[in-house]
């Protein structure tokens, strides 16, 4: 150790334990406590060649949660461009791999989203100057050497392109969108993906709160994106509604953002505030909006729950992550009264979810089922259960 200190060289702590995530941990823990300048994942490259990616997913995250955070964390024999979102995304500052030069020895021509044999291609899909200054009948008649030579250099570029596209992203705030569109190159990163659920609470903690775009949602393999994790973390840990308040009326979130500042919103605010005169401070009005489940109308205009779009109509994992966020919230705000203007699109889950809760609390709960939840007779309705 006191070697490691004095000496000029960097040293690696190479994190042992393969697939067994319990010698990964031991190995991360002991290692942890040397002064090594950084640390690697060893063994990880069977488990790539054999596409296991949500196993190499557990590694890493294993390692990372018992070494240090403020030494750089090395991934052995990453090679392949299509995995370096993941692993960039799960904390892997470096990278090391033959794997350009090994492909082109076996004829195989890298791309950001997959591989091909040369033999396969009829074009070349690529702009580096390999690929500008030949076609594909050019590389199968030229001799062997020279082949291997081109496709290695074509493959480092594409590596290479691939680094500075994950930098880019980071620096504009969209690494987890460049994730999500390699990841569903091949259905063992979509796996990959998924898996990220597990670990949704290590990802928030390492992503900054704000960025300077707004953020897209596909599905619910988004639904580990650390700003939604932090969203429903900060709502039930640190946010308090209105002390005055003990009613709460749930929306469905309108089409348009700022929700706050819809022409529905609005309407509906002014006929609640004549309606229920100096009753009125009484009441919360909350909305509940895919993916990010309850959102305060006072909060709505805060990043990110303005700055989004997603795609429609939302799948089923969707509308059952926001159910349960909803049940959470109602379990841990506990309102004399709920009224919820029930949205078609979710069925009867959330219903269910607010029963459910509202048993839990012995809150009074009303709802208003209509196929518009924004038309003018709906609005009437819950106007009508508001002063009632």
């Amino acid at each position: 150790v006191e070697k490691i200190r004095q000496s000029p060289t960097l040293w690696v702590g190479p994190v042992q334990g393969g697939e067994y995530l319990d010698l990964v941990e031991y190995s991360a823990r002991r290692l942890g406590e040397l002064s090594f300048h950084l640390y690697a994942l060893g063994s990880p490259t069977q488990v790539m060649e054999r596409y296991l990616f949500p196993l190499l997913v557990d590694m890493i995250m294993v390692a990372k949660r018992n070494l240090p955070m403020d030494r750089p964390f090395h991934l052995f024999g990453a090679g392949h461009p299509f995995m370096f979102a993941l692993a960039v995304a799960l904390g892997c500052d470096l990278f090391d791999s033959a794997a350009y030069a090994l492909y082109a020895r076996d004829g195989r021509y890298l791309l950001p989203y997959g591989t091909r044999r040369l033999e396969e291609l009829s074009y070349l899909p690529c702009s580096c100057p390999v690929c500008r200054g030949h076609d594909v009948e050019d590389l199968k008649e030229m001799p062997a050497l020279m082949r291997v030579s081109l496709l290695a250099e074509h493959n480092l570029y594409v590596s290479m392109a691939e680094v500075d596209r994950i930098k880019q992203a980071m620096r504009e705030g969209t690494l987890w969108e460049l994730l999500e569109v390699r990841c569903r190159s091949h259905p063992a990163l979509a796996s990959a993906l998924r898996h990220l659920a597990k670990y949704s609470d290590d990802l928030e903690k390492g992503a900054p709160s704000f960025k300077g775009r707004g953020l897209f949602y596909y599905d619910s393999a988004s639904l580990s994106r650390p700003e939604i994790t932090r969203h429903r973390k900060r709502l039930l840990e640190n946010y308090q509604p209105p002390k005055e308040a003990d009613a709460l009326l749930l929306l469905p979130a309108p089409n348009r953002k700022p929700f706050d500042k819809t022409p529905e919103y609005g309407q509906l605010m002014t006929e609640v505030m004549e309606a229920l005169g100096d009753k009125y401070p009484r009441l919360h009005t909350c909305v509940y909006a895919p993916p990010f489940g309850v959102v305060p109308l006072e909060l709505s205009e805060t990043y990110p729950l303005s700055q989004y779009e997603m795609a429609h109509p939302p799948d089923a994992e969707t509308l059952d992550y926001v159910a349960s966020c909803v049940e959470s919230y109602l379990l841990k705000r506990c309102y004399r009264l709920v009224v919820l203007q029930d949205d078609k699109v979710f069925g009867s889950k959330l219903r269910t979810a607010c029963e459910r809760a509202c048993r839990g609390t012995g809150t009074n709960l009303l709802v208003s089922s209509v196929e518009e939840p924004w038309s003018s007779e709906n609005l009437s309705r819950l106007i009508d259960l508001l002063r009632n």
